[in-house]
């Protein structure tokens, strides 16, 4: 399709959103049971589809990803009403009277531009906050992952309002023809890469974004941690659709008195997980195309490999892998793995580690297993990222509270449960005053002549610097205010009757 063709789409969703179709909660409440008839309806296809693009068994596409967007969907309505509804905000003396509140509109028509290697999260998640938003919507599907992204189009178009939600397919030329368009909105997960494209195309237009993107996430296994449950939990992080997550651990900073224990538990949890010959193991995903396969095999090259090290280029097949002495200056140690390969590195001082970390681009998540509370506070506080998850790996994305997005490299914006409503939402400021009382705004109007009535004018409108003061001495300081605000207004002696 070309941009012409794209153009029209794009019309007629803003015909369908200027009508404002998708205002009322009732409406948007109504696609929302739609997505969820659909996630059920499409749930043995789609794992069929996934299974096919990448391998992955039954199971793990279930919990990391449809039953996730299930989660997610499920947070959504049940608090729609909630997040739909204006929020107040305090006043102070000078707005008593006054309602101050934020109220929620739609952005308008925005596109979100979906990934290959978790196709329902990474499509329907935003998706279901623009539904919540009362936004009209393109998805553009990821050609990475034929069979999936031919399931979803399939079941997107069959069961949402086509009035307000319309899929496309294509690869980078329809990407190219899209991005030239004017959104209100871009949502696009993937590479950092292609995260800059994103971010020159929507500043043609001067249209917010949300970048999901990625980056290299350390992992930190300091000297006071249980090292067996640390190497389980990192080593499930890893290889959890074959490592192809943008959440996996990247690599690790391991305490040399933990290092060779690490290893072997690495090892053995492995062999617990997948067998003895992981490639014979249904459990355990192959890599998604040819080309991300030849990149990971040249990595393997950039270090020795000391547990793993196996490929197999017939079913794209990588197994497991710990690197050790890795060429720090190889693409292995600058740009984001994306596969079950894990370089580990020693450290003695967790001081240097900081250093090089703070040093690199800042990650999408720091791991941290440790029970040291100083650690934990230090690199809380001195490594910046998207998100620090102690003492695991992954679960922080179970929680629908928590927004999930990184910090410069590693993306802008964030989304999950009200944070995708927010991300897709204008929360308009709103200032609803009475007309009445006119009499008491007189102390804003010219003539300024007298000078306390412009010392009065000020120390009502204006906050001062300084310390906080008890809950008595603000109340003697607002009656002392308003007192000689309505002196003045109501023609007391020196007020502006006289």
């Amino acid at each position: 399709m070309a941009t012409e063709d794209f153009q029209k789409i794009r019309d007629e969703l803003q015909e369908s959103f200027d009508s404002g179709v998708t205002l009322p909660y009732e409406y948007r409440m109504g696609q929302l049971k739609k997505c969820a008839a659909m996630l059920k309806a499409m749930e043995q296809e789609y794992c069929d589809a996934v299974k096919k693009d990448l391998g992955k068994h039954p199971a793990e596409t279930n919990g990391s990803d449809l039953k996730f967007t299930e989660s997610d969907l499920g947070y959504a309505m049940k608090h729609l009403k909630g997040w739909m509804a204006d929020q107040y905000v305090k006043t102070d003396l000078v707005n008593k009277m006054d309602h101050a509140y934020q109220h929620y509109e739609p952005k308008g028509v925005v596109i979100v531009i979906g990934t290959w290697n978790y196709p329902i999260q990474c499509s329907l998640v935003p998706l279901i906050g623009a539904i919540c938003a009362g936004d009209c919507a393109v998805i553009k599907l990821s050609e990475v992952s034929p069979s999936s992204s031919d399931v979803m189009k399939k079941y997107f178009d069959l069961y949402l309002d086509p009035l307000c939600y319309r899929t496309v397919q294509g690869s980078v030329a329809e990407s190219t023809a899209l991005l030239k368009i004017r959104w209100d909105h871009i949502f696009y997960t993937g590479s950092v890469s292609v995260g800059r494209i994103v971010a020159r195309a929507a500043a043609e237009y001067l249209t917010p974004v949300t970048l999901e993107l990625g980056g290299k996430c350390p992992v930190i296994v300091d000297e006071t941690t249980n090292v067996d449950t640390a190497a389980k939990r990192i080593a499930w992080g890893k290889c959890v659709n074959a490592g192809q997550t943008c959440i996996a651990p990247d690599y690790v900073y391991c305490h040399r008195k933990q290092y060779s224990a690490f290893i072997e538990r690495y090892r053995a949890h492995i062999k617990d997980m997948y067998g003895d010959d992981v490639e014979k193991s249904e459990d355990f995903a192959r890599i998604v195309s040819d080309r991300h396969y030849n990149r990971l095999t040249k990595l393997l090259e950039m270090g020795t490999a000391e547990i793993g090290g196996q490929t197999n280029p017939e079913t794209r097949f990588i197994s497991p892998t710990i690197i050790t002495n890795p060429d720090l200056s190889s693409e292995l140690m600058t740009d984001e793995i994306f596969g079950p390969i894990l370089p580990v590195l020693q450290y003695e001082d967790l001081n240097t580690v900081v250093k090089d970390l703070r040093a690199k681009e800042k990650p999408l998540v720091t791991y941290l297993f440790s029970n040291n509370a100083k650690h934990i506070d230090l690199i809380k506080k001195r490594i910046s990222s998207g998100t620090l998850d102690i003492n695991d790996t992954l679960m922080h994305m179970m929680v629908p509270t928590l927004p999930f997005g990184g910090v410069g490299n590693s993306g802008i914006g964030a989304y999950h449960g009200k944070a995708t409503f927010d991300t897709f939402s204008h929360a308009k400021s709103v200032l609803h005053r009475p007309i009445e009382m006119e009499s008491v705004n007189n102390l804003r109007y010219p003539p300024y002549n007298a000078e306390w009535k412009q010392n009065l004018m000020y120390s009502l409108a204006y906050y001062k610097p300084s310390t906080p003061s008890s809950g008595f001495t603000k109340y003697a300081v607002s009656s002392t205010f308003a007192l000689g605000a309505f002196a003045y207004a109501y023609a007391w002696p020196g007020g502006s009757g006289q």
